[in-house]
């Protein structure tokens, strides 16, 4: 049993990294300042998990927590990462992302924790053909992948000057039950709750969805690479859907065509056209594969949201 402490821990992701936590029988402190998080995505779990309301750029409470938690391991989940919010408060999504986690590997590190797992982006790469590599040059193309591109900086100059083991997750686009922003399959399943119609932005960009089950045990699989040099693995699944190929595989799902109409404001300025991740250094690393399709993946989800016509 190890003790871990879990930045972001009542968020999307951070809810299924404590339960993955949780179920290897850890003890979990989850720190979270709800502006996104909630604390009803942590209530299945009781008092299984501590939870800490405070935010990563408060040094004090965060110091506190540590020194009260001494984790073995802390997953940094904590950021903005809504790219049209990001887009429109550069500033605050730079404090957050970069100071909050200069922050967070200083005061790891003088707690003693011994490795850090943090969650970075496939929005550091730019837009092309092919599955991307964590060799492929980082182009990113607005604020969010900046933030997470320097980040990663942060996390290198830590790990090198500290002795911290870092592990960095290049997430993909995730999905699943207890999203907490308006991504696209979240914007898709509300819309689908008033019946088959969607209004959507650009539907025909690519990016690789991976079920959130599966981001959750692959930041868990990172965890427990625990020697050797800092660590940078892309999660993802490999395969690359358009917003139109989700529609349509929803409409199979459900069992009714939905339709879809363009709305010029989520067109968004700038926005590549594919995103696809080559995942072989993570299932080298860790041993760990992606579990579920997409179609497996939005069936779970269509029956969490309860959603049928």
């Amino acid at each position: 049993m190890a003790r871990v402490f879990i930045t972001g821990g009542a968020g999307f992701i951070g809810r299924w990294v404590v339960a993955r936590c949780l179920a290897d029988g850890h003890e979990v402190t989850a720190y979270d300042n709800l502006c996104v998080g909630r604390k009803s995505n942590l209530d299945e779990f009781g008092d299984r998990v501590a939870l800490v309301e405070a935010d990563i750029l408060d040094e004090e409470r965060l110091s506190t927590a540590l020194a009260k938690a001494r984790p073995d391991i802390v997953f940094h989940l904590a950021a903005h990462h809504f790219i049209p919010y990001c887009n429109a408060h550069p500033a605050e999504t730079l404090r957050v992302n970069v100071e909050g986690t200069e922050i967070v590997c200083r005061q790891a590190a003088a707690a003693g924790v011994k490795r850090l797992v943090a969650a970075s982006t496939g929005a550091c790469y730019p837009g092309t053909d092919g599955l991307l590599t964590e060799a492929t040059p980082a182009v990113p193309v607005d604020i969010y992948g900046l933030s997470k591109h320097i980040m990663e900086s942060v996390l290198d100059y830590y790990h090198r000057s500290s002795g911290l083991t870092v592990r960095i997750g290049r997430l993909f686009n995730t999905y699943g039950p207890y999203e907490t922003n308006d991504h696209l399959i979240p914007h898709i399943m509300d819309s689908l709750k008033t019946g088959p119609s969607i209004e959507l932005g650009n539907i025909y960009t690519k990016r690789d969805y991976i079920f959130v089950k599966d981001t959750a045990a692959s930041l868990y699989g990172l965890s427990q690479v625990d020697k050797g040099d800092l660590l940078i693995a892309n999660v993802g699944t490999g395969i690359e859907y358009s917003a139109e190929e989700i529609v349509q595989m929803l409409g199979q799902i459900l069992g009714s065509e939905i339709t879809i109409s363009v709305d010029e404001a989520r067109l968004r300025p700038v926005d590549k056209p594919h995103q696809m991740a080559d995942i072989s250094r993570l299932v080298s690393a860790t041993g760990v594969k992606p579990g579920y399709s997409l179609e497996d993946g939005l069936k779970e989800l269509v029956d969490f949201e309860g959603i049928a016509f």
